[in-house]
């Protein structure tokens, strides 16, 4: 058994979980072993992901004679299918599957995905051919070579959501409850550092993988993300001897509705003020005793009216569509009660569903570092999430330590707090794009270049790295925040959806940000005028498109604190607020 040391200088028991054979002898299974190969797994899988998002516009620009917006509509869908996916998936693999045996499966669906992916480099006839420049000859892909690469890319969409939903949980899977128990800030870190290992991915795979499909052709950029795929998938098997496979348990989902319709036919019963004088049906083992006092209505449904009627000799509900128990009550509150501050989450991810006009922005730029290195136009996105590595480890090892030793007592910013900023972090970032876009476009028309979206002006890609490190630091906030925020508030028994969520909130944020653009497209293209959100970014106006997202933030970030308001404190804050009060 292994054991480390606390912030208070107390040993806490690392987990190795003693599971039963098939013998009934006690083997040691999980504990911090298991996680390399997990997060291993989940660190390839984004690196390769993530690689393909950065360059797709100018491959379906170049490689199948796709307008901006075509492009990006499909870039987003997949963006959406890949977020949206997990929240199916999780599902799946609590109710009848098992986290295991999902991952593994979404890893070989992402490998074919990617390998199909692949062959639309190596097989001519996968896309149309070249554009013939000097008779103004261009056809358009036809039916099939369109559908041949969204068909593979729903494929890696649909395996690597399996990886991004359920890595995050299967790791929890392998800690035991009580480390969390023992160090009140264990679950932050675990969080902090998982998000940073993810943001680390996405720059590897924005520098070496982005680096070798510019400079090395499509075949060679899209090849090396299969072998990577492959070594990933080799590695979640790898640790088979040492995982906690927890067996998948009755269907969460169906409890939700269960209690929506018990609480709808027991519409006609009557609440009472004192809780003594009902009966609630209790899950066998549970601790909690009676419903919460919000949303009330609910209560109804784990009301027994009659324990001879309603429940069976062995304690359980007759007709479990009728009478629910109290844990399946609070599951449902649990997840209505966070659904306003969520949405305001799916507005902030349409800020980072914008991976297209960035592209195409940094490459009308002065790229180089020195007089023969050229940062890759793709690869500009690289610096929001090196500030987003950067901002998890200082404020893990030097914000909050100093802020600790400064006031004499541990700091610690609520999961809202750091939301919220993240927010106001996220509105900014776009009003940097917005100026900054502004002053690019004034120059390219100086110089000469509106009729040219590949003409390079006299400004350095530099005065990209504002809004890129903002966009970084909003998302260290915001993300980590929303995570730990939904775990800590759910019900254990619903850590694989908690954990889904902001996998929701980006899917949502992609599929809005594709009407957006294609409303906005439609709406300004009238009467014969040019697009805002135009292929020739100098004939656009993308500094006003910009300046109508920072209108959707500013509304979101006041709703926002309105929500926070009405959801009243977390878990755990009544508690410190009766403490400062005493004190």
């Amino acid at each position: 058994m292994e054991n480390s040391v606390s912030e208070k200088g107390e040993i806490i028991e690392q987990p190795l979980l003693m599971v039963e054979n098939d013998s009934g002898e006690g083997t040691q299974k999980g504990g911090f072993r298991t996680l390399p190969f997990i997060l291993g797994n989940m660190f390839l899988v984004i690196t390769v992901t993530s690689a393909l998002t950065p360059n797709m516009i100018l491959y379906l620009m170049n490689e199948y004679h796709m307008d901006i917006i075509t492009g990006s509509n499909i870039i987003n869908t997949w963006s959406a299918v890949s977020n949206i996916a997990p929240v199916v998936v999780a599902f799946i693999a609590d109710s009848f599957v098992g986290r295991f045996q999902t991952i593994g499966l979404g890893s070989v669906v992402t490998l074919v995905g990617m390998f199909l992916f692949w062959l639309t480099t190596l097989i001519p006839q996968a896309r149309p051919p070249p554009s013939v420049i000097s008779d103004n000859i261009c056809r358009s892909a036809g039916m099939f070579q369109l559908f041949y690469p969204c068909f593979a890319l729903a494929i890696v969409a649909i395996g690597a959501g399996v990886i991004k939903s359920l890595s995050l949980a299967f790791g929890s899977d392998q800690l035991k409850r009580e480390v969390r128990q023992e160090n009140v800030r264990a679950l932050e870190r675990f969080f902090s550092w998982y998000y940073a290992l993810y943001a680390l991915s996405i720059v590897v795979a924005l520098t070496c993988l982005v680096y070798i499909q510019v400079n090395k052709g499509w075949a060679l950029g899209f090849g090396a993300p299969v072998l990577l795929v492959l070594f990933a998938t080799l590695l979640i098997y790898l640790g088979t001897p040492f995982y906690v496979k927890l067996k998948p348990k009755s269907s969460l989902i169906t409890g939700l509705f269960q209690v929506i319709v018990a609480s709808y036919r027991n519409r006609c019963l009557r609440l009472s003020s004192q809780s003594a004088d009902i009966l609630y049906h209790q899950k066998k083992g549970s601790t909690i005793v009676l419903p919460s006092e919000k949303l009330r209505f609910l209560n109804k449904a784990c009301i027994v009216r009659d324990p001879q009627l309603d429940l069976n000799p062995g304690g359980e509900a007759t007709d479990p569509w009728r009478l629910c128990t109290v844990d399946q009550v609070e599951e449902l509150k649990a997840l209505l009660k966070v659904v306003p501050i969520w949405l305001t989450g799916v507005v902030a991810a349409i800020n980072i569903s914008q991976p297209s006009f960035p592209v195409l922005q940094a490459n009308t730029m002065d790229r180089h570092i020195g007089s023969s290195f050229e940062v890759p136009a793709a690869s500009f996105g690289i610096f929001g999430f090196i500030s987003t590595v950067l901002w998890i480890v200082l404020y893990d090892c030097l914000i909050l330590p100093v802020a600790s030793k400064l006031t004499g007592k541990p700091v610690h910013f609520s999961p809202k707090e750091r939301m919220g900023f993240g927010l106001f972090l996220s509105l900014l970032s776009v009003v940097a794009v917005a100026v900054v876009e502004g002053v690019r476009r004034n120059i390219a028309i100086k110089e000469g270049h509106s009729d040219d979206p590949n003409g390079l002006i006299p400004m350095s890609a530099v005065w990209l790295l504002p809004q890129n490190c903002l966009l970084g630091f909003a998302e260290a906030m915001n993300a980590i925040g929303q995570n730990e925020f939904y775990i800590s508030e759910f019900p254990r028994s619903m850590s694989s959806i908690a954990s889904t969520l902001l996998a929701l909130d980006m899917g949502l944020g992609s599929l809005l940000a594709s009407f957006i653009i294609s409303t906005i497209d439609n709406l300004t293209k009238r009467g014969g005028a040019e697009s805002w959100v135009s292929s020739n970014v100098n004939k656009g106006h993308y500094d006003y498109y910009y300046l109508v997202l920072a209108g959707f933030n500013l509304v979101n970030m006041l709703c926002y604190i309105v929500c926070c308001k009405a959801y009243g404190p977390c878990k755990g804050e009544e508690e410190e607020i009766v403490e400062e009060e005493k004190s």
